[in-house]
């Protein structure tokens, strides 16, 4: 999968956690509307959010980097950004999980790839 269309995956997902439907019954612009009768949609099925990991497979070094970057510019973007607060998300590449494990230092977070994977917080496995 390309960049642009994993980018639009990772904006597919922040519109799932943006989206917070009214309540039925419940009309646009009354006080409990404005008040907060909305909850988000995923809270329907999942306790809380789950992350978002990327393996991106079929790629070289610079083909990972390629698509690495794609994703953490498209992270970047306000509406993406938003979520990225409070859910985890990042890369890795399916040769290193296969080496070291899911659980390793093998994760990159999307939020800033330049720094480096705090991988505990994208695995949920503290060492």
């Amino acid at each position: 999968m390309g960049g642009p269309r994993l980018a639009a995956k990772l904006n597919a997902y922040a519109r799932y956690w943006a989206t917070a439907p009214l309540p039925a019954g419940m009309r646009a612009g009354t006080i409990e509307a404005v008040q907060g009768g909305r909850k988000p949609l995923w809270e329907r099925r999942y306790p809380v959010f789950p992350r978002l990991l990327f393996v991106l497979t079929g790629t070289g070094q610079t083909g990972f980097a390629n698509r690495a970057t794609d994703l953490e510019t498209a992270a970047r973007t306000p509406y993406v950004a938003r979520m990225l607060r409070t859910v985890a998300a990042g890369v890795a590449k399916p040769e290193d999980l296969e080496a070291d494990g899911p659980g390793a230092d093998n994760w990159w977070p999307l939020s800033d790839l330049d720094d480096g994977p705090p991988w505990w917080e994208l695995t949920g496995t503290k060492p």
